[in-house]
């Protein structure tokens, strides 16, 4: 995050040559290695003709790309964004819980509902998979809210009362006493903003091996004259700067199929010209110790190796962007696409297909063969069945038309076709089987089914697997990070589960906490519907063997609301909390109390236990007359011994 005032010992004129040497090279970069490969695969997903078509020939251009990409991400958006529990933030020391807990409730909620996370996550996913990059910015920006309230009637000293309590609580307040006077109040705060990145407008070392460790890493951004303004510059100031970029890139024309190629407000002094800001995190000494520092910087242009720093800060942590790239390549930021598995196999699908219909059309309507005989207009220009007409005195039995037999091919063609659609299978993880498309399936059994889905699921989770453990963890961080920075004190917020509001207070969360992405594969939602009756059926079992109790130890109630709300988010309702209570509601509730015992068995109960303690009672009686009458037998012994010895003694002393 950044710091306050820090100490700045690098001129602004040396960071500004710095950040343009390195965005030169960063687009020099882009341009040579990935622009190219960004305008083929747009065109190729448009299914744009190859250059070599010759005329009268079939030009047909199969969709390949098109297909495995549009195929891949319904199960990519119901991973991550079918559910606010993708991300589940944990501690780090004792203490850390609650903080945890509303960080894992708070973090979604920005995502997707104060932000327009939807387009945003599906943006990042669909660029790349088909440009090998996408990107997205988390950053804070002020928001002023105006309130005006009408002061007609009012008395001064209310007037005055009411603008010292807005100031009071921060607020700017404007106030003109005239007739039908008003005052504007306007508070500001500060929001959180996660947007998307094009492509082509993000920046990076070319030999940078992570974006963690890149000595510059940033991203192109539009914004306004107006925007500028509220930064605090002028309009002379303003008007003085310039891009070296056109209003729109040579691919944003390309998406937008030459629409975007002009805009219209583009005059010194208006308020929404467009400009093109560099937001950029570059490593420099900043303070002269030797060391380098992590800088955010916002620049434009101004011409030539001009330009100017708009705003300029310390930062800790990582820069605030997230990239996301399908397929890793090891020592590299942008790893492969869809469409480098697929390109040639478009080709080669467009060409056998071309191949095939061209043989269909010949099998279909034959070359002639024709005697002078034959009036040549009336094969040129003829509809189907049309008459041949023969010149004056031929016969139609002379053959004097005849029609070239073409070897049909379709049988060859279709098989190829065949074995290319197996081998795109192979390579993407997109088969017929998990898109429904195949009839033969139903005739499959199903373990059988399953085990050729899972085979060809492996790759598509691989997929879910790299974005969950680099673009989406490192966005939910980054969104964590950036509702501290934003945090002023406790907030509520409506949850959207049906149990209504909820509170919490980022200004006091961890600087860092534990960080899980929760994918569980991207397979088709009969299979996960599947999989949770095992489960429901598994936790029915274990509740039996607790005596039907679900307080434990191996099932208890928040585990099966889980699994009820897990149910509900698989059959694509948004709000489980209108069908059951949500896990964390459960969780604090007493367990239940067990149920009434039947009055009969309580009684019988009580019988038995009397008669087990009379008999008890009978038994310890026994024992104790047992035990009495060996100690009068033992004490008769040792008296009739004593009498004896007395008796021996006297008869010895007599005859003595």
């Amino acid at each position: 995050m950044a710091n306050g005032s820090p100490r700045h010992t690098l001129p602004d004129a040396d960071l500004l040559a710095l950040l343009r040497r390195e965005e030169q090279a960063a687009a020099g970069y882009q341009d040579a290695a990935l622009s190219a490969q960004r305008e083929e695969a747009l065109a190729y997903y448009d299914r744009k003709p190859f250059g070599i078509e010759e005329e009268g020939r079939s030009q047909v251009v199969t969709s390949e790309f098109a297909d495995v990409i549009e195929s891949i991400m319904p199960g990519l958006m119901r991973v991550f964004t079918g559910s606010d529990d993708l991300a589940t933030f944990a501690p780090l020391a004792p203490g850390q819980e609650q903080w945890a807990r509303e960080a894992s409730a708070y973090v979604p909620h920005v995502l997707m509902r104060k932000n327009d996370g939807f387009r945003v996550i599906s943006a990042l996913l669909k660029d790349a998979l088909m440009y090998r990059l996408g990107g997205a910015a988390v950053d804070v920006e002020t928001v002023d809210d105006t309130v005006t309230v009408p002061m007609d009637g009012l008395p001064p000293d209310a007037v005055d009362l009411i603008m010292a309590l807005a100031e009071e609580e921060g607020a700017t307040v404007s106030y003109e006493a005239a007739e039908g006077s008003e005052v504007r109040i306007t508070h500001s705060r500060k929001r959180v903003v996660v947007e998307s990145i094009a492509p082509e407008d993000i920046r990076f070392s070319p030999a940078a091996r992570d974006e963690d460790k890149a000595s510059y890493l940033g991203f192109i951004r539009r914004a306004s004259s107006s925007d500028l303004v509220r930064l605090g510059l002028t309009t002379d100031e303003i008007d003085d700067l310039r891009s070296e970029r056109g209003q729109f890139s040579a691919e944003e024309a390309q998406r937008t199929d030459g629409v975007a190629e002009a805009d219209t407000r583009t005059g010194e002094g208006d308020s929404e010209r467009p400009i093109w800001l560099v937001v950029a995190y570059v490593r420099a000494d900043d303070d002269g110790d030797g060391l380098s520092e992590l800088l955010r910087v916002v620049y434009a242009h101004a011409g030539a190796t001009a330009g100017r720093i708009i705003e300029r800060s310390l930062w800790e942590g990582p820069a605030s962007m997230a990239l996301a790239t399908p397929i890793l390549m090891p020592h590299v930021i942008a790893g492969r696409s869809l469409f480098d598995q697929t390109k040639d196999l478009q080709q080669l699908g467009s060409v056998l297909t071309r191949g095939l219909l061209d043989n269909l059309y010949l099998v279909n309507q034959p070359r002639p063969v024709v005697s002078d005989q034959v009036n040549i207009d009336s094969l040129i220009d003829w509809a189907p069945g049309s008459p041949i007409r023969l010149k004056p005195g031929a016969r139609p039995g002379d053959n004097h038309v005849s029609w070239l037999q073409v070897p049909n091919v379709t049988g060859g063609a279709l098989a190829a076709l065949e074995h290319f659609a197996t081998v795109r299978e192979n390579r993407t993880g997109v088969s017929r089987y998990n898109q429904g498309l195949d009839a033969e399936s139903l005739n499959k059994t199903l373990g059988g089914l399953d085990r050729i889905m899972s085979a060809s699921q492996q790759r598509q989770d691989l997929i879910a697997r790299v974005f969950a453990e680099t673009a989406i963890k490192r966005l939910y961080r980054l969104v964590y990070r950036a509702i501290k920075r934003a945090a002023t004190g406790p907030l509520a917020y409506w949850t959207g589960k049906g149990s209504g509001f909820a509170t919490c207070d980022p200004s006091q969360w961890p600087d860092e906490l534990e960080l899980s992405v929760d994918v569980v594969g991207i397979g088709n939602r009969e299979q996960a519907l599947g999989h949770l009756a095992t489960i429901g059926s598994l936790q029915e079992k274990l509740v039996a063997l607790q005596g039907g109790q679900a307080d434990g130890p191996f099932v208890t109630a928040a585990n099966i609301a889980g699994a009820a709300q897990k149910l509900t988010e698989v059959l694509g309702y948004k709000t489980p909390g209108l069908f059951f209570q949500p896990p964390e509601t459960l969780a604090g509730l007493p367990p239940p109390s067990p149920p009434a015992a039947d009055p009969a068995l309580v009684a019988m109960e009580a019988q038995i236990q009397i008669q087990r303690e009379a008999a008890q009672a009978d038994i310890d009686i026994k024992r104790q007359k047992a035990r009495a009458e060996m100690a009068i037998a033992a004490f008769k012994a040792r008296q009739w011994a004593e009498i004896e010895r007395i008796k021996v003694s006297a008869r010895n002393a007599a005859n003595g």
